[in-house]
């Protein structure tokens, strides 16, 4: 069921960002400028000719190694990887419609959470539009699991996600925490949460190409003894993984329901995305 409630909005006039992208290594850069009514989220690479504009949806993911792609399935070059902290952020800032060119392959990781996105989009202000804000409310649950990793969406008169996050690991171990966006504050409770990664993982994932770009500057470390930078929340892990299910959530824009996940990642969060999506296909026709 689809309901109307307030007015679209987009940012009142455009800002760029630049750093590292995370796993490339390379200098990466993107605009963000304001966008028309029901226009949504898009994105394209301002690096290549065909400028092709690629929608934040579920059915444009292509790659979920490590981070969520999206990109085009005729045209590969045109992919941009990294896109999860931004979709977040801008969910969080209450951006509906937005465009953003992007200088490569991937977004800028900046410090590895999705504040600096937010803040930026804050500074120059938001613009409310004539058109209304369309929310998708889940009427049934929509699960979706992977041995021990699940993630599932129930009825619930608002946005709530409930992450258990499980590691075998003596410095991650076991954690819960709890959002509802009517309740808590984005900005301060999770937009400042960090990507975090392992020292004991950090050659295979170079050979792998990925996590290039990371540093302390942009990732917690975590090694056999504790975090080798300090955490800005004593459960700063669990909160990121909060951070990245609104950012695979966003991809359908504006939903209503609980989310419980336990140890899922991006991989599960897209399913989960796909099949809320396929719901609002069917609804919409």
């Amino acid at each position: 069921m689809f309901i109307k409630k307030g007015r679209q909005q987009t940012l009142n006039k455009e800002i760029k960002l630049k750093g590292i992208a995370l796993h490339t290594g390379e200098e990466a850069e993107i605009t963000i400028k304001s966008a028309a009514s029901d226009r949504g989220i898009v994105l394209f690479r301002a690096d290549l000719e065909s400028k092709e504009l690629i929608k934040a949806r579920p059915e444009s993911v292509v790659n979920l190694k490590r981070n969520t792609s999206i990109g085009s399935r005729e045209n590969k070059k045109a992919n941009i990887s990294t896109i999860e902290h931004l979709m977040a952020a801008l969910w969080g800032a209450g951006i509906d419609n937005a465009e953003i060119a992007v200088s490569g392959p991937e977004i800028p990781v900046i410090d590895g959470s999705a504040y600096p996105y937010y803040r930026k989009i804050k500074e120059v202000g938001i613009k409310k539009q004539e058109q209304k804000r369309s929310y998708y409310v889940v009427e049934k649950t929509l699960s979706v699991r992977d041995n021990s990793a699940s993630i599932s969406i129930s009825p619930y008169t608002g946005f709530k996600i409930s992450y258990t996050l499980d590691y075998d690991h003596p410095v991650v171990g076991k954690s819960f925490f709890e959002f509802d966006v009517s309740k808590d504050d984005f900005a301060a409770e999770i937009a400042q949460a960090r990507t975090f990664g392992f020292a004991e993982e950090i050659e295979k994932l170079h050979q792998q190409g990925l996590a290039l770009g990371g540093s302390l500057d942009n990732a917690v470390l975590i090694d056999k003894e504790g975090t080798v930078n300090p955490l800005r929340f004593e459960n700063e892990f669990v909160r990121h993984k909060i951070l990245d299910v609104i950012g695979d959530m966003a991809l359908n824009g504006r939903i209503m329901g609980h989310i419980k996940a336990v140890k899922s990642g991006h991989k599960l969060h897209v399913e989960l995305a796909k099949k809320i999506r396929e719901n609002m296909i069917e609804e919409e026709n």
